[in-house]
């Protein structure tokens, strides 16, 4: 299974909304109308509470009182952007940013968020324009530099991701989750060996962070160290549980022959995430070693159910079909793999087998040449003594 380590987008971060940043504003109220900051500082409290659609009307309630208070705007997208109201939310700092009487800090936070609610939309272009311009006001706001680390990641520019990671650390060398994606990237970027040290000192940071540690058990996976793999998948699953974490433990188990334990690895992933593909493909593996054809086959069927694309479930019911002497539906399902996976030489190589078992030995040494064109070293020994 490919490693595939996490990266996300940070939740946006208001300074001026309290309760969600940990930071006290350093900016005065804009009015000081009385109603006008009762209804805001109420505003605030629904937002502190989650409660975001009673805190966007409060909040447009003090925007029809007071239309230059930024602070409302800001606050009111920060509640629209947690709703999954990108378009709203982003109609507001549109707004928000014309304003001629922004404070120094309301006009980073407002290309920072801008710049969030942009990407969740995907449009990641823009989303490094706001980045930018929130890191020009101020050069060092590491969350700005963060999310443009993760936007440069997505666009592919790594070294661009690796450097801004480098100025967060810089900035803020004890954030776990920075130390944690610095590892990230280094993987990424083909140095396993140096991403290993970045997530160390992210668990040593911060016991809790379970995405250092799922991480880190990818790289010992992929290492081979799969003691330690299991180790840490174990610690990532009691700091917070998911389907792909036992898919992964289970990956380890399966690794050191615990079969029972990635057999229960796989179904809890199952019973966690029931339209998770990759557990029953994974468990119809185990199955087949176990010799339980049938049920095997079973997994197998649902993975392709869940996913209609996945070749190497056809491969492998096939291959669990040859054991039950199904060999007209083995083809069909050899076909099917090669059908989404032009190049699948393993695929033409089994193919070519039951072709050449069931009396058709022109298909077969067609079969073979093609796995040996895509590389199986099987088919070439095979081919040069079966189809002369």
């Amino acid at each position: 299974m490919k490693t595939i380590l996490l990266r996300t987008i940070i939740p946006g971060i208001i300074v001026f909304l309290l309760g969600f940043s940990g930071k006290a504003s350093a900016i005065g109220p804009p009015t000081k109308d009385s109603v006008v900051l009762s209804v805001y500082k109420e505003a605030l409290n629904k937002n502190s509470a989650g409660e975001y659609h009673e805190a966007i009307k409060l909040f447009t309630k003090v925007i029809q009182l007071d239309s230059s208070f930024a602070l409302a705007y800001l606050n009111r997208a920060y509640a629209k952007n947690k709703l999954l109201d990108y378009q709203s939310a982003l109609a507001d700092y549109n707004k928000v940013i014309k304003f001629k009487n922004l404070s120094w800090e309301e006009s980073y936070e407002a290309y920072f968020n801008r710049g969030l609610t942009l990407a969740a939309l995907e449009d990641l272009k823009s989303a490094m324009s706001n980045f930018n311009a929130a890191i020009r006001l101020n050069p060092k706001y590491a969350d700005a530099y963060y999310n443009r680390s993760i936007v440069r990641g997505l666009a592919g520019d790594y070294a661009g991701e690796l450097d801004d990671i480098n100025k967060v650390i810089a900035l803020r060398p004890k954030d776990s989750k920075a130390w944690n994606s610095r590892g990230i990237v280094k993987a990424i970027m083909g140095s396993p060996n140096d991403a290993l040290p970045d997530f160390n000192k992210a668990i040593e940071l911060d016991k809790e962070n379970g995405d250092a540690y799922f991480n880190r058990g990818l790289i010992y996976y992929d290492i081979k160290d799969y003691r330690s793999s299991l180790s840490d998948f174990s610690m990532a699953i009691k700091i917070k549980a998911d389907a792909e974490i036992y898919v992964r433990r289970g990956n380890a188990k399966s690794r050191l022959n615990d079969v029972r334990g990635a057999f229960e690895d796989y179904s809890e992933a199952i019973s966690l995430q029931p339209k998770g593909y990759v557990a029953y493909l994974n468990r119809g593996k185990l199955k087949f070693d176990l010799k339980d054809y049938q049920s095997a086959i079973d997994d197998y069927t649902t993975c392709i159910k869940l996913k209609p694309d996945c070749s190497q479930a056809f491969y492998e019911r096939g291959l669990t079909k040859n054991k039950l002497k199904d060999y007209k539906s083995e083809i069909e399902d050899y076909t099917m793999a090669i059908e989404y996976k032009k190049d699948f030489e393993k695929a033409y190589y089994q193919r070519a087998l039951v072709k050449y078992e069931t009396g058709d030995k022109f298909g077969a040494c067609e079969d073979l040449n093609k796995a040996v064109r895509y590389g199986c070293d099987e088919a070439y020994y095979f081919m040069s003594t079966h189809c002369k």
